[in-house]
Parts: C-alpha cells; structure tokens; sequence
C-alpha cells in the first residue's frame, strides 16, 4: 500500500472514531474539551500535509524546497490550491472529501444532540 493511502486512512480511521466519540457523547449532553477538539485539527492539518507531500513525489511534481512548511503556514489557502492545480475540477471533490472528513465529526455530534439528547 502506498504511503498516502495509509496516511488517508489513518486520516478516515481517526475522523470515524472521533466522529463515533462526539455521537456517543453529544447523546448524553456533554461535550468533547477544546483541548481534544484543537488536537484533532492539528493531527488533521499534519496529516494532510504529510499526504499532499507524499503525492507530489508519487506525481513526481515540482515543487519549492520548503513546500511542507509553506503548506503549514498556509493551510487553508495551500492545500485546496495544490489539490486543484494537480488535478483540475477532480480536484474539487478532493477539496470536499478533506473538508468532510475534518469536518464530520463535528457534524455526527451535532445531529446526536439535535435528534438523540432527551434535554
């Protein structure tokens, strides 16, 4: 398997288990900290990046001596940009599927306290 797919499965793995995490809690009216919220986006950010490294060798792309820390600094503008330049419109559904990856478990606990908490 290569390196960006295990790293895009460790990205699912963690989004699913965290998702289940925010469920299960949300049900019962509690919330997950802000301590483990903001780990969850920095392992979320690395991850990414690590991933979006690993392609670019893999595509054999071009890219600036320090593309891992411009893609750190500039994140949220960095990423999306290198998915779309690399692959065009495909890109797009790359830039959604991230998006609900981070993005889905707080979704699963929302819906947990609108639909399943009693209060």
């Amino acid at each position: 398997m290569q390196v960006k797919n295990q790293i895009l499965v460790t990205i699912s793995v963690l989004s699913i288990a965290i998702g289940f995490v925010e469920f299960g809690l949300n049900g019962k009216g509690e919330f997950i900290t802000e301590k483990t919220q903001t780990i969850w986006g920095i392992i979320f950010v690395l991850l990414s990046i690590f991933w979006a490294i690993q392609d670019s060798r893999e595509r054999h792309n071009s890219k600036p001596y320090d593309f891992g820390f411009l893609m750190y600094v500039f994140w949220p503008i960095a990423f999306p940009y290198y998915l779309f330049s690399t692959r065009g419109i495909e890109g797009i559904l790359y830039i959604i599927g991230f998006f609900t990856l981070w993005s889905g478990p707080w979704f699963a606990g929302l819906l947990a306290y609108i639909y399943v908490y009693p209060g």
